[in-house]
């Protein structure tokens, strides 16, 4: 309970908005709209008349995935806080194992609830921004995307440590770092840092220096139990068997956690520019270069979520499991083939087919199990579906990139600047007005 009420006390110190010997601690939502603009209009206790209606909201924010995308989004990153108590108490007390259990439980909520308002969010974007776009890898969204991949890692580590006795510091790391990215995370969209990078940053509202020590007090506090602690945690002396699903679950965590730190390098430009005082600029091609090495990461990890169903823990038949995944892999790499030729996505990059082909044999791998309902083995389950469900997003997004298309053809004459011209057809920028039918 300690670490929650520390976090609710730092989250709660960002409302007060006073000022202490010259330092404003927090912005207060209370406050009235002159305290907020200067401006000659202002200084009239009557300056409500003069505001008889604004602009409203923004039209591309009245949508009904964005009154539910950010309740549920901010949702996911509160419940990351509890298994992160739980670690932090687990080493505070020397219980290392009593919080393993209730852990899981939290953290599969968080990976739920967080998956569900990012998706959310690809919905709004889809239906909003007219282009048919899902995922742009914005600075923001990855700040958001980056904690629900290493909390997925450290939730098949804590089970592996659960059935095995293994990696018991790598569960606790990854629990304890995907908190961590979360105030990161706040620290990069209300910090301002981002301004130049993320349509979805916020200005600097002067609470950068309370995100930092909010951020590092929780660092401090994780590093200090880590070091105090480490020759206390329980390690296994015997290795894991190659043959064993607890080895490749680890190994699937490791890919994750690397995918995880490319998004981090590169997204984070902005705040290494701001500590080395350096002039790095972003990727010219952000979405490409984003697409091309996390397609990478991808296709391993749907591999291993594949092969790891054919694994047991602590030690599996080799002979047995060879059969299995080569079959598998057969059937994969034929279905494999009729998307392709079916989709039209012959002019693909390989590693884009390799993505649908990974996906493929981890959805016929995991379909397995689900036939293990009827054997009343109902654990088993809710992975199989989870993998299946990770699978098909990652095909359909795949598809639905590689076949896109422009539709619209500006032929009025009128043009909309160089910035269009520079990239692409400018033709294929075309106006549309608000309630006013439009031929595209």
């Amino acid at each position: 309970m300690a670490i929650v009420a520390l976090s609710q006390a730092f989250i709660a110190s960002m409302l007060i908005g006073v000022e202490f010997f010259g330092t404003r601690v927090g912005s207060s939502p209370f406050i009235l709209l002159r305290e907020a603009i200067e401006g000659p209009v202002f200084s009239r206790p009557d300056y409500l008349n003069y505001i008889k209606d604004g602009n409203g909201l923004n039209p591309l924010l009245q949508n009904y995935w964005m009154v539910i995308h950010p309740p549920t989004l901010f949702l996911g990153f509160a419940s990351m806080v509890v298994p992160f108590a739980y670690a932090i108490a687990g080493l505070w007390q020397r219980r290392y194992k009593d919080w393993i259990k209730p852990a899981i439980t939290y953290s599969l909520f968080a990976v739920m609830v967080l998956g569900t308002g990012i998706i959310m969010g690809s919905f709004w974007a889809y239906e909003s921004l007219n282009f048919g776009g899902f995922w742009a890898w914005d600075p923001v969204e990855n700040a958001s995307f980056i904690p629900w991949l290493t909390l997925i890692a450290g939730v098949h580590v804590l089970i592996v440590y659960k059935n095995t006795g293994h990696s018991y510091f790598t569960a606790s790391f990854l629990v304890i770092i995907s908190f961590i990215l979360v105030l990161y995370a706040s620290f990069l969209t209300r910090s301002g840092i981002l301004g130049e990078t993320s349509v979805h940053a916020f200005t600097d509202l002067g609470m950068s220096w309370q995100l930092l020590v909010f951020l590092f007090v929780f660092i401090a506090i994780s590093i200090w139990l880590l070091v105090s602690r480490w020759k206390e945690l329980p390690i296994t002396k015997k290795d894991e068997e190659t043959y064993s699903r607890e080895f490749w679950m680890f190994v699937g965590a490791v890919f994750l956690a690397l995918a995880c730190l490319q998004l981090v390098i590169v997204t984070s430009i902005p705040v290494w520019n701001a500590i080395f005082g350096t002039k790095m600029a972003p990727p010219a091609e952000p979405v490409r270069l984003y697409n091309i090495v996390q397609s990478a990461f991808a296709v391993v990890i749907t591999l291993l979520m594949g092969f790891a169903q054919f694994l047991k823990y602590k030690r599996t038949d080799a002979t047995t499991f060879l059969i299995r995944s080569v079959v598998y892999l057969v059937f994969a790499a034929l279905i494999t083939g009729v998307i392709i030729w079916v989709s039209g996505l012959y002019h693909t990059q390989t590693v884009y087919t390799l993505v649908i082909f990974g996906s493929v044999y981890a959805v016929l791998a995991n379909a397995t199990y689900l036939a293990d309902i009827f054997k009343g083995k109902t654990k088993l389950v809710g992975s199989a579906v989870a993998h299946i469900g990770f699978a098909l997003l990652l095909i359909g997004a795949v598809i639905a990139a590689g076949t896109s298309k422009v539709i619209t053809i500006n032929d009025s004459g009128v043009g909309f600047g160089t910035e269009f011209e520079k990239v692409g057809n400018s033709r294929e920028n075309l106006r549309l007005d608000f309630n006013t039918p439009t031929k595209v």
